[in-house]
């Protein structure tokens, strides 16, 4: 540096320091240390408090000037000044917090309002100056700022922190703002909602802020070099992780009110850095950039009335309709402009940097302060407004007319920035001093992809051994090095309890919340000593759905995956996995089992499912590659009982059985369970009746769901339960004891529903007498019992004493329960009746009775301890959640605590006691598909759980041909992966009529009528599922086949593609397509699925499909996931029939598909058919693409025409055969819509697309109900999530899923039409829909020459489900029957 290049800079300082001396320093309190955000005090509040996040953005410049007097090696003493202006700053910060540490302590917990830190403190005191209530405290972003500056300054060189009573405080801080991404705070601008009536709401601009102090601080010495372990801050990756995975789904959305808001340019540029994705980063500011800047600076947000000429200053808040008054007058704030420049200077975009200070100069107020210097400071007003005489004119006109800074000159927290911009401008400061842990680099740093390392352990040696014939290597724990401790999880919870722990402040450090897997995929030590804790998701005493091997599978392979795409630390990331005797059971062979245990041996390829990137290793082998932190802040915690924490771990759980077990009495018991020789059932095999019927608030998962929303529904329960009054059944039977166990008898299928039953006797105080019993059914005594009637507690104690079948167990348990609370110590057994529940649930989790588990977890409330994670991933990504129905339904639109959620649950899930946890189980699976597979949410904003169940209910309906009340104890008996699997199937909305958009439609002429052919229907087993398929042919005269297999590990996928038409298998199992070789308009194609995987009835199904196929017809049959396990010796010889060489080679998850002709090449037959056949092991992919043609045969024409006439003859029409009259699509198209519409499922910018149509007309009518213009559409703008839910809580007034979907569909060609004769009408949908159903019906029955009458009841029923499954698309559509109806009732 030359002397005159070295005078230029000690110049530019000079300056710098006179103009940041007079507009900031000058204003520091001498006391305190803090200073006011501005010295207004105007007609929109009082500046001159300290609020937080002012005070250190304001300090921010005199932070750089001294690292710039540091720089140049100072002499002057500015350098050592200004360093401790800041440090005097910060302190003066700490203190006003730490008097509120009790504060601090309750928000750990309760995340409430009342326990937020105060936003603002008087300057001179630093005492609270307005009340709790008063004022919107809770603000993270400015707390997390605090501890983001403490960061930066302290790796710069600032001792900022003095004592471990503070080390403890800034701790507790990080434990404070650890939460952000799922606590609604008030936000930068201190309002929550844009309407500003005190409704916090989730930010992105807090999340954000704490997303980049959390990184910031993690490991931070704040004694700087001279300090030790116990003066580290410790952040916990997941909580991290959580926050940062919040945040990206939420950009560049602020909040549901605000779609976009400029302070989003604070966590993707200065200071926080927050975003580490480039594209999201620049979608972000491109969006920011074009909907709210301006020549004078960028709107806080659309819609922003503050400060505005109109704005009435009377009154904090706004009303709804007015905040279209604002539009295109909303403030102006400079602020933005100097957060565009230092974002351009921090990632080396210059050019940015330099349009944006060219943006600033006009905007500065000179100031000429000291007339003998001569110093000119450039001020940076607050914000620039429209003055109200052009306000007119800047409405037509936008950005077209001058504006007027306001009274608050200069916003000290604007000028820092823009000092700030200057230093680095001018060379005098560099990016890196002001950032010294580089996290402007975060966008721009190199994907790191780690081998995540696995080492299994097996409980014992005689596990060991087991497993080991599976070519399962593992070590016992005692062969585990004496070095390294293997520990459950739980202890890492107790360990981390003692961080941040300080008796002084009773404050108690971090909340003893479970800790994600990245937590425990990393090694920890203590004076040397190493210690494992296996992940928390493998522990199955929290819940039962980790107890099903097959969820946990799927759990495993997801939390891989989650570990890969969110490791960014040092070292590998390792999980150690102990396989115990309580999580395999004492049949390791079993199915699921083998299916875990498979999952662990193929790891060995170094490969998961998901393409994760695993290594197999011994403990001691990964000791060097882990990543390995330290716990030794536990040295100085003596509170920390570390050898209590060692005991509580190594203690074995005594299980200490008081009731007997016999699996087969239970199994024989078991809903669904085949009896042969029970009455009513079909072909000597029947099923047992459900035991009990669920109903929700008086809507019974069994009730059809078009009927509870009928405004007479609950009349006519209420009628018929009075008529069943006299024929009550009681709600358990159970059989005296003798010398055999007591069976609790099924309800017959007449029978009137228990639990209706019993509400009755609720209402009326009568118990209703038994019904009298078929004498044959039962010889032995039965006893009556009613919950909370406790005349027969001690038959019940005793009968439960003799008893080894758990559903009876369960269902005593549940009755004792309701007489006595859950702590009663019963004598006779030695013990309490929640130990006896706990010892039920127990067993069913390890004999896997799903019914029973979800039973004993309703009864213990029991609760998935990260639900309220799931719960938070749905309502970050714009998903409301609603649990409960009726006018019990709760919806939730914000992150709610777990006490909170566990309270919501046990309320609104009150009349089937399983409710409750399959309510959390749906919770869970969507958590976990939203964050893996969110394009299956696309569409869908409302999730209502009881809904969600009904559409389970109906597709197991669907499938197993059974009615509403088997298929709700169906639902109820599905493994938790099963019931997974299940959701994801009706999620699958769009997939469901994926090239199947021909209808089922030969009607040339009015006298021709759809060909038939025969159906399958086995309702003693209630598996087959046939379906139909309407393809085209390619030509007169071929058939073109294309068909592939993959088992599980090989991509798990079924497809067969006939001319060009390509169907997917849904399911598990082996997958059939036939259909005829002769010559036909149209390929009429007969599918069906069988899970031989799961049950030998499904083989029996397999058998009677294969033996119904016709001589001369083609068959396509392909595997999908798995189908050897309960394939029978019957199937797989009615496979060699057909010509298969290669069934009997098949293995576990083997790949497998056959095409053939019945009677052909292999089979028998014509020699000119070909047969081919394809088989994979499961380690070698999928088979190859089998392709081939099959020449149809020629159909004699006057046959079918005769063949045609006599068919008309012998049918005549009638209601169950005019469907044969009117085009169809099977039921798919209706399938989906009644999926989507209990999804609530909607097509991509519907509600943009609405708020259109709704801007152009009066409003929109359902029923009585309506959705107004105004003042929707003046309160709330086309993209704000607020307006969403408006119109999504209108559509709930449809009753009928279908309907509802078709709804969607007549808004969305509304919006298409964009005409305006809709603008003086009020749009009524039903009318609309019902005016193209009579189109519809008019059309065919007039082509048809059928004399139906439309208004009959019966034919609008059959209307309306036929119309409804018509495609969306095409002549024959709902679409093309919409538009025509809009054309005739709006002309």
């Amino acid at each position: 540096m030359t002397k005159s290049s070295r005078k230029d800079i000690i110049d530019r300082l000079e300056y710098y320091y006179q103009v940041i001396n007079k507009t900031i320093i000058s204003k520091q309190n001498a006391s305190s240390g803090l200073m006011p955000a501005s010295t207004a005090i105007t007609s929109h509040g009082d500046y001159t408090d300290a609020w937080v996040r002012d005070n250190v953005y304001s300090i921010y410049a005199v932070y750089g000037l001294a690292l710039a007097y540091k720089r140049l090696d100072d002499s002057t003493g500015r350098a050592f000044e200004l360093q401790y202006s800041v440090v005097k700053l910060m302190r003066g910060l700490l203190f006003s917090m730490m008097r509120q540490s009790h504060k601090v302590e309750q928000f750990k917990q309760t995340q409430s309002l009342e326990h937020a830190l105060h936003a603002k403190y008087n300057t001179k005191t630093g005492e609270t100056v307005v009340g709790d209530f008063e004022w919107g405290h809770l603000q993270i972003d400015a707390t997390s700022f605090f501890l983001l500056a403490l960061a930066d300054m302290t790796a710069g060189g600032l001792n900022i922190i003095y004592t471990q009573d503070e080390v403890d405080f800034i701790q507790n801080l990080v434990f404070y703002i650890e939460r952000a991404y799922r606590t609604p705070d008030y936000g930068i601008w201190e309002r929550g909602n844009k309407i500003n009536h005190g409704q916090p709401e989730l930010n992105s601009s807090s999340i954000g802020m704490a997303v980049a102090a959390l990184r910031a601080i993690n490991g931070i010495n704040l004694f700087g070099a001279r300090g030790g372990p116990s003066s580290v801050i410790h952040v916990l990756p997941d909580e991290l992780t959580r926050n940062a995975t919040t945040l990206h789904s939420f950009l560049p959305r602020e909040s549901n009110s605000k779609e976009i808001d400029a302070s989003v340019l604070s966590i993707i540029g200065f200071p926080a850095f927050a975003v580490d994705d480039p594209t999201l980063i620049q979608r972000t500011k491109d969006q920011v950039k074009q909907k709210l800047e301006g020549k004078y600076g960028m709107k806080r947000f659309l819609r922003d009335g503050h400060q505005t000429m109109v704005e009435d200053t009377s009154r904090l808040y706004y009303e709804e309709q007015e905040l279209k008054v604002f539009e295109d007058i909303e403030s102006e704030w400079p602020l933005f402009f100097t957060y565009m420049v230092l974002e351009g200077l921090f990632t080396g975009n210059l050019d940015q940097a330099k349009e944006y200070q060219r943006k600033i100069d006009p905007l500065l107020v000179n100031s000429l302060e000291d007339n003998e210097d001569g110093l000119n400071i450039p001020l940076l007003p607050e914000l620039y407004f429209v003055e109200k005489h052009l306000i007119a004119a800047e409405k037509e006109n936008p950005h077209s007319q001058s504006r007027t800074p306001n009274d608050n000159v200069p916003l000290v927290w604007a000028l820092s920035l823009y000092f700030l911009g200057g230093l680095i401008t001018e060379d005098l400061l560099s990016p890196s001093e002001v950032d010294p842990l580089g996290r402007r680099f975060n966008s721009t740093k190199l994907a790191k992809e780690s081998i995540i390392q696995i080492v299994l352990l097996s409980e014992d040696r005689d596990l060991q051994s087991t497993l080991s014939t599976f070519g399962l290597e593992t070590q016992t724990l005692e062969h585990v090095s004496s070095t390294t401790t293997v520990l459950p999880p739980q202890a890492l919870v107790d360990v981390y309890a003692g961080l941040g722990l300080n008796e002084k402040m009773n404050m108690s450090g971090r909340p003893k919340r479970p800790i994600g897997v990245l937590g425990t995929s990393r090694f920890y030590k203590i004076q040397g000593q190493t210690y494992a804790f296996t992940p928390h998701f493998m522990d199955n005493n929290e819940f039962y759905m980790n107890a099903d091997p097959n969820y946990l599978v799927s759990e495993f392979e997801s939390e891989l995956s989650f570990t890969k795409n969110n490791w960014y630390y040092p070292g590998r990331p390792t999980m150690v996995v102990v396989l115990s005797h309580a999580l395999l059971g004492s049949d390791v062979s079993e199915p699921s089992k083998k299916n875990l245990l498979n999952f662990f041996a193929n790891l060995r390829t170094g490969y998961s499912k998901d393409k994760v990137r695993v290594k197999l290793c011994r403990l001691a082998e990964t000791i060097n590659t882990s990543n390995i932190e330290s716990l030794d802040f536990l040295i100085h915690k003596p509170q920390v009982d570390w050898q209590r924490i060692l005991r509580i771990a190594h203690a074995s759980r005594i299980s200490k059985k008081k009731l007997g077990y016999n699996a087969s009495k239970t199994q024989a018991s078991t809903p669904g369970h085949r009896t042969p020789g029970m009455p009513g059932s079909h072909g000597g095999g029947g099923r047992t009746p459900k035991r009990k019927n669920t109903t929700f608030y008086g809507k019974s998962l069994a009730s059809p769901l078009y009927k509870t929303h009928d405004e007479n529904y609950f009349d006519e329960l209420t009628n018929a339960l009075h008529k069943l009054k006299a024929l009550a059944e009681p709600e358990f039977k159970l059989k005296a004891h003798e010398d055999k166990p007591f069976i609790v008898q099924s309800p017959p299928f007449d029978s009137p529903p228990p639990l209706l039953v019993q509400q009755l006797e609720k209402k009326t105080g009568t118990v209703p007498s038994a019904i009298k019993q078929d004498p044959s059914s039962s010889p032995h005594e039965m006893l009556s019992l009613t919950l909370g009637d406790d005349a027969q507690f001690d038959q019940a104690v005793e009968s439960l004493s003799a008893s080894v079948n758990l559903y009876d167990q369960i269902d005593l348990l549940q009755y004792m329960i309701s007489c006595r609370p859950a702590t009663y110590y019963i004598e006779s057994l030695d013990t309490t009746t929640t130990e006896l529940l706990e010892e039920v649930y127990l067993k069913s989790m390890r004999s896997q009775y799903w019914s029973i588990a979800r039973q004993a977890a309703g009864l213990l409330k029991k609760n998935v301890p990260s639900l309220t994670i799931s719960i938070t991933d749905l309502v970050i990504r714009q998903k409301q959640v609603s649990i409960g129905s009726g006018p019990q339904e709760y919806l939730i639109s914000m992150p709610v605590a777990p006490d909170t959620l566990k309270t919501m649950i046990s309320e609104h899930c009150l009349d089937d006691v399983r409710e409750g946890p399959v309510v959390q189980e749906i919770l869970i699976y969507l958590g976990n598909l939203i964050r893996t597979q969110p394009h299956m949410f696309e569409g869908i904003l409302r999730l209502r759980t009881h809904y969600i169940i009904i559409a389970l209910r109906e597709e197991i309906s669907r499938v197993h041909q059974t009615d509403e009340e088997e298929s709700v104890e169906l639902l109820m008996q599905l493994s938790p992966f099963e019931l997974k699997s299940l959701l994801n199937t009706i999620l699958s909305g769009p997939s469901l009529c994926h090239h199947s958009n021909n209808t089922n439609n030969n009607n040339n002429t009015s006298t021709n009528t759809s060909s038939t052919t025969s159906m399958v229907h086995d309702r003693s087993s209630g598996f087959l599922k046939q379906e139909r398929d309407i393809i085209p042919s390619l030509d007169s005269s071929t058939i073109n086949i294309k068909a592939q297999s993959a088992g599980y590990f090989s991509g798990n996928f079924a497809t067969v593609e006939i001319n060009g038409t390509i169907m997917h298998a849904n399911s598990r199992g082996l997958h059939v397509w036939a259909t005829s070789l002769h010559r036909t308009d149209h390929i009429i194609l007969e599918r069906a699925s069988f899970d031989t995987h799961i049950s030998k009835e499904e083989s029996q199904a397999l058998v009677q499909f294969l033996n119904w196929i016709q001589p001369d017809m083609i068959f396509v049959i392909a595997c999908k996931d798995e189908c050897v396990e309960r394939l029978t010796e019957e199937a797989i010889h009615a496979l060699e029939q057909l010509g298969s060489k290669k069934i009997r080679d098949l293995k576990y998850r083997d790949s497998y598909v056959l095409i053939g002709v019945k009677g052909g090449t292999g089979g028998g037959g014509d020699p000119d058919c070909i047969l081919l056949e394809s088989h994979q092991v499961a380690t070698e992919g999928p088979t190859p693409i089998l392709q081939t043609t099959f020449t149809m045969k020629s159909t004699d024409p006057k046959k079918e025409e005769n063949n045609t006439t006599q068919q008309q003859q012998q049918e005549p029409i009638s209601l169950d055969t005019v469907h044969q009259y009117f085009p169809t699509a099977n039921g798919r198209w209706l399938r989906r819509r009644k999926n989507d519409g209990a999804l609530n499922r909607v097509p991509t910018h519907f509600f943009p697309q609405v708020w259109s149509v709704l801007n152009q007309s009066e409003g929109l009518v359902i029923k009585s109900h309506t959705l107004p213009r105004d003042p929707i559409v003046l309160e709330k703008t086309p993209e704000e999530f607020n307006f969403a839910i408006a119109v999504e809580s209108f559509l709930a007034w449809f009753s009928d899923p279908a309907e509802r979907q078709v709804a969607v569909e007549v808004l969305s060609i509304l919006h298409l039409t964009k005409t305006k004769k809709t603008r003086h009408y009020w749009l009524d949908l039903p009318v609309i829909i019902h005016r193209a159903i009579e189109l519809f019906w008019s059309k065919w029955v007039h082509l048809n020459n059928l004399h139906l009458d439309f208004e009959k009841t019966d034919h609008i029923e059959l209307a309306r489900k036929l119309f409804f499954d018509l495609p969306l698309e095409g002549t024959e559509s709902t679409g093309n029957y919409i538009q025509s109806s809009i054309d005739l009732l709006y002309k």
